[in-house]
């Protein structure tokens, strides 16, 4: 077996993918790129906020355009694409699958979760980023359940199936403002919410679970 690696990219994010995105699309503005590609014009924002990229946008600009992916995703005006080694098996290389959308072959298959920052009690659709298959089955998680939400604090993954509070973080939405809570149910349909150091009684039907919080991602 070969010893070789394939090795992360240096990937342009931030305000300098989303000046590439003007400079390929001939956009001005970010009201222009929100009409052009149908999402709010609050998300270009917060990638430049979150230093992120949108690698949903890569693609559909290179499907639809035939933008060079180097340019997009590296910021490089060399539009030469490199092939993949025929070392691979055949039926690898990139496969992405329209109601799965899941791309790879065998333990490196991919799962496209679609992504969010939570600000001011909101969340902002950021595009969507790669999950490994094989991480999502360690956690027993079905990608068609779960979505990634970014705060300052930490990276959540939250199942959408699970909305009915029984113990454990939830994702929860109070009078339409959004939050991550711990939350344990107690007998006579009553639930204690933690709200940082204090914790209140509150019944069901007084919040809206979006979903539980499945695995937590933070920086020691």
């Amino acid at each position: 077996m070969s010893e070789e690696k394939i090795l992360p990219f240096d990937y342009i994010k931030g305000h300098e993918f989303t000046e590439t995105l003007k400079e390929v699309t001939g956009c001005k503005t970010f009201l222009e790129m929100a009409a052009l590609f149908d999402v709010p014009k609050a998300t270009f924002s917060t990638w430049n906020l979150h230093n992120r990229t949108s690698h949903e946008l890569i693609v559909r600009l290179h499907l639809a355009k035939g933008i060079p992916i180097r340019k997009l995703a590296l910021g490089e005006e060399d539009s030469v694409e490199y092939p993949i080694e025929s070392s691979l098996p055949s039926s690898g290389g990139l496969v992405i699958r329209e109601n799965s959308a899941e791309f790879g072959y065998g333990h490196h298959s991919t799962v496209l979760l679609n992504s969010y920052c939570l600000a001011n009690g909101q969340l902002i659709e950021t595009g969507e980023i790669p999950y490994p298959v094989r991480r999502m089955n360690s956690f027993n998680l079905n990608a068609e359940n779960i979505i990634e939400v970014e705060t300052n604090e930490a990276i959540y993954l939250v199942d959408k199936s699970s909305t009915d509070a029984v113990s454990g973080v939830y994702l929860i939405d109070v009078d339409g403002l959004l939050s991550f809570n711990r939350i344990q149910r107690f007998p006579g349909k009553k639930l204690a919410i933690a709200f940082g150091e204090s914790t209140i009684e509150a019944k069901p039907e007084d919040i809206k679970v979006i979903g539980r919080v499945a695995v937590t991602s933070k920086k020691d």
